[in-house]
């Protein structure tokens, strides 16, 4: 609908019709992204999206990798100091 001005009855009806179901096609399409965000936040979902993310290569992939690097020279740091202590 575009931005006239209503000069009758019938196009204010009109235009009430043509919102309405603007309105409706906007519900629906919001109904769908939430339902969207319900499954993908269930934890089964979560762990896939995140074992898939690791096996395409993307970014989590990198992280996961950096963090364990990071574990292991912490782990390797430790028992070097340990022994020498």
């Amino acid at each position: 609908m575009t931005s006239t001005s209503i000069a009758n009855m019938e196009e204010l009806k009109n235009a009430i019709r043509e919102l309405e179901d603007q309105n409706y096609v906007n519900e629906q399409f919001m109904r769908r992204r939430v339902e969207h965000i319900v499954q993908n936040l269930k934890p089964l979902n979560i762990v896939k999206n995140l074992v898939h993310d690791v096996i395409k290569g993307s970014e989590t992939r990198n992280n996961l990798l950096r963090m364990a690097a990071g574990l292991a020279t912490s782990f390797v740091l430790k028992k070097f100091f340990r022994r020498r202590a």
